[in-house]
């Protein structure tokens, strides 16, 4: 949802304050500070998200889509729709996660479990533990340019974050288990898509390549808003 984002927005905003300067780092940093004084006004948010993954000559997709309420009443509640096609699978998997009040729903494949939530628990805004800070040192280069996008004018910013280094300085558990699988990665790029009319972030995509012994993986991600401060129509 529009918490991931709000994870690619920051992942490329720190490149702007310490790993390049010049024009593009300047305008890249206003840009975003625009766009997080104009994300405050957001009370509702809906999205669609594809993300391919390419391995051993095979792809895998995933489609959702889904919508969260961000303020006012009901704020919290979200759900997400998500369709899965797994080579090798013998029919695609459909999931709709739905959080509302203090319950969530899981329904796959038509199969559904409700569970409480407990009374206090509140949505959080950022990965538990994941410091964005962090990723500073390794972001290699951004770039801003204008395009226009069906009519609209949209500023377009794009960041380079240095995989390897990123990945051979992750803390913990995390960092043990993939320097035992001899992975490696090359560079990240993100690119966010921000409209003049409204200066959020409406549209971003991911692109990145693990490596693992003698295996890559590929992943493409592609995340587009598509309505702010309308009802939410839960499934």
């Amino acid at each position: 949802m529009r918490r991931v984002l709000l994870l690619l927005a920051l992942a490329v905003s720190p490149l702007t304050l310490a790993a390049c300067s010049g024009a593009d780092a300047k305008k890249a940093q206003d840009l975003l500070a625009q766009s997080r004084v104009a994300a405050k006004s957001v009370r509702s948010e809906s999205f669609t998200m594809k993300v391919q993954v390419d391995a051993a000559g095979q792809s895998a997709e995933v489609d959702a889509q889904g919508g969260m309420v961000l303020k006012g009443t009901g704020a919290g509640d979200f759900y997400a729709t998500m369709n899965t096609n797994v080579p090798g699978t013998a029919s695609p998997m459909n999931v709709v996660m739905v959080k509302r009040g203090h319950s969530m729903t899981m329904t796959t494949n038509g199969v559904s479990k409700t569970v409480p939530l407990p009374a206090g628990m509140k949505t959080s805004s950022a990965a538990a533990g994941f410091d964005l800070n962090a990723i500073t040192p390794y972001v290699k280069d951004v770039s801003v340019s204008t395009v226009d996008v069906s009519g609209r004018t949209e500023d377009e910013v794009v960041g380079t974050i240095d995989g390897d280094s990123l990945l051979s300085n992750l803390p913990g558990v995390g960092k043990g288990m993939l320097s035992a699988f001899g992975a490696s990665m090359g560079d990240i790029k993100v690119s966010l898509f921000i409209p003049r009319d409204t200066h959020l972030v409406e549209t971003a995509l991911l692109d990145m390549t693990i490596h693992v012994a003698k295996q890559s993986m590929h992943m493409n991600m592609s995340y587009a808003v598509t309505g702010v401060n309308q009802p939410v129509t839960f499934p």
